[in-house]
This record gives C-alpha cells, sequence and structure tokens, in this order.
C-alpha cells in the first residue's frame, strides 16, 4: 500500500470542500499546489477519488521521489516523507469523510449505529477488514469483509453484519432471503445478514435495537406488556408521525426493556414493540421498533401462552415470548 492509499484508505472526498481549500478543478481531476518546504513544491491530484501526491525539487526542476523507498529513508529523505504525510493528513481531516466500510449499505448502517447509540466502529485486527460495533465492553455487532463462499453457496467479494437475536427468532430467519447462518460465530445466538441492500436499513437497525438491547447495563434487560387505552391516548396517530414517545417515568422499567403496546378494546391485541432508549429524572424515552399486524397478537392468543390478562404492565412469560419471536 503505499502513502496515499494509506492516509486516505477508508476516507471519500468532500468535493465542496476541495474547492473551499484551493484545489482547482483541470478536466477530470482536482489540483492543489503548495510549497512544501524550501525549494520543495507538492501536488495533489484527486480524480475518480484516487488521490495521488507529487513532490517536485524546484532547484533540480524535477520529480523527486526518493522518499518514497524504505530502503532510502534516513535523513532528508526522511524528512520529506513526514512532512508529505503530514501534508496529507491535512487535507484529508479538512476535505474528506469517514468512509470505513466498501460497500454502501455497510457505511449507511456503520453511520445509523453511531447516530442512534454513539458507537463507532473498532477496527481490532490488523487486516482492517472486520469492526466490532460494542456496548459496555459487549459486542453487538461486527460488519465482516469476506467472501460469500464463507457463509453461502455464492461467491464474490462482500460485508456481512453478525448480530446477536433471540435462538427463536434466528431459527426462523435464517430461510429468508438475506439471512445466513452466523459467520464465524455462535450460529445459536447469532445471524448473519449480508449487506448488499437486499434488507432495508430499517430492517436491519431494527434488529440491531435487539442485538443492542443484550448489553445494556449490567442486568439483562425485561421485556413488558403495556396497556393502551386508546380513549385516552391515540397511539396509531401519533406513532404515524414519529417513532419516539416521552413516557412518564417508571420505577420498575430501565433502559433498554422492551415494552410490548397492548391496545384494549375494541382492538383487543398487541399492536406495537418499543424500547426504552434512555431514563431521565421524570420520563422515559420510548421508541417503537415495529408494529404488528392488527389482531395478530389477541387477548386469546396471549392467554394461550401464559397471559390471563392485560389490566397494567405485565412481564412478558417466557411460552409467549418464544411464541412472539417465533412468528414475527
Amino acid at each position: 500500500m503505499n502513502i496515499e492509499n494509506s492516509v486516505f484508505n477508508r476516507f471519500v472526498p468532500d468535493y465542496n470542500k476541495l474547492v473551499e481549500y484551493g484545489f482547482k478543478k483541470e478536466n477530470e481531476s482536482y489540483i492543489f499546489r503548495d510549497n512544501l518546504f524550501d525549494n520543495f513544491e507538492i501536488v495533489i491530484s484527486i480524480s475518480a477519488d484516487e488521490v495521488s501526491g507529487k513532490v517536485y525539487d524546484l532547484d533540480f526542476n524535477d520529480e523527486y521521489t526518493n522518499f518514497r523507498f524504505e530502503n532510502q529513508i534516513g535523513g532528508f529523505n526522511s524528512r520529506v516523507r513526514e512532512e508529505f504525510i503530514n501534508y496529507l493528513i491535512k487535507i484529508r481531516d479538512k476535505c474528506f469523510i469517514s468512509k470505513p466500510f466498501i460497500f454502501n449499505q455497510s457505511n449507511r448502517i456503520s453511520n445509523l449505529i453511531f447516530k442512534r447509540y454513539g458507537k463507532e466502529p473498532i477496527f481490532k485486527w490488523e487486516k482492517n477488514d472486520s469492526a466490532v460495533f460494542e456496548n459496555n465492553e459487549k459486542w453487538f455487532g461486527i460488519i465482516m469483509r469476506v467472501d460469500k463462499s464463507k457463509y453461502s453457496e455464492l461467491s464474490g467479494d462482500s460485508e456481512i453484519i453478525n448480530i446477536k437475536l433471540d435462538p427463536y427468532k434466528i431459527n426462523k430467519l435464517v430461510n429468508e432471503k438475506g439471512f445466513y447462518k452466523a459467520y464465524h460465530m455462535n450460529k445459536k445466538s447469532w445471524i448473519t445478514i449480508i449487506l448488499d441492500d437486499t434488507l432495508s436499513d430499517k430492517y436491519i437497525m431494527n434488529l440491531i435495537d435487539e442485538s443492542y438491547s443484550y448489553t445494556v447495563g449490567v442486568l439483562k434487560s425485561s421485556e413488558w406488556v403495556m396497556p393502551i387505552n386508546p380513549g385516552y391516548f391515540d397511539v396509531f396517530n401519533y406513532f404515524d408521525s414519529t417513532d419516539v414517545y416521552y413516557w412518564d417515568k417508571r420505577k420498575s422499567f430501565k433502559k433498554g426493556d422492551i415494552i410490548y403496546m397492548y391496545i384494549t378494546k375494541p382492538i383487543g391485541a398487541i399492536m406495537y414493540k418499543c424500547i426504552i432508549d434512555d431514563i431521565t429524572d421524570d420520563f422515559m424515552i420510548i421508541r417503537k421498533l415495529c408494529k404488528y399486524k392488527e389482531g395478530i397478537y389477541s387477548l386469546d392468543i396471549l392467554k394461550k401462552y401464559g397471559l390471563t390478562s392485560v389490566r397494567s404492565a405485565r412481564h412478558v412469560p417466557v411460552s409467549l415470548k418464544k411464541y412472539i419471536e417465533g412468528v414475527k
């Protein structure tokens, strides 16, 4: 890997910022010239997201290349190399945008994870083709660049994300398009998702929410069924316009808990799955994860799987949890 690739690897140019910085468009390239030091000039060229740099010795009116050869590094060559790298880094920091992964959906998912949880990808290995996302020192996702033949009958370059889900949900999802048995992870509790736009960003993020919930706090998150009276709170119109609801603080609830909203008469069924994103001194921040079809989790179904009534917040019975995770 040459110097330019090592500096600009996983970065893409912001062309408006290049122009603001002083780059001039010449044909299909953006060119920048400046004095590096003394009688040496640096010329940076950016074309089709490729960056190349040259150093010219103005005394001899010729390109100076010795600093690129490691067997010639030392003394003056080391100074040129250091100045050249520092100049590239300055341009990268001013005019480029981080792009940690190769495929577009991988970068979109990485950005969404940062916006939602404030977590950036951590490249733990020298090869730099895999990055983990962690919370409380626990992984909730890992994006890897691997050949498709490693996890499917196909071949070709790909990027995947492994996330942790309920085993009952995994058993169902591995039969659906875009999902595979976990590559290089425990296949009972992790699943592989290909990041090639087979599945929508929103759907993948909803699943990542569950994986993230396993990392919240010391205690495992709880799951609740909460009754909602539509006569007092028009939950349907509310969640049609936004996914976030600010609820009065409840003593028994904690950050990361899952809440299934049971809509009372005339509906009589669970309609929404939500997660508690945060809890302040006064209220809880509830975010909608998904909406269910009306009647799919009716009171008759809830009773059949261990929930006899929903007059107040109730813990989700294990049998009901397994049923919901298995049919969603």
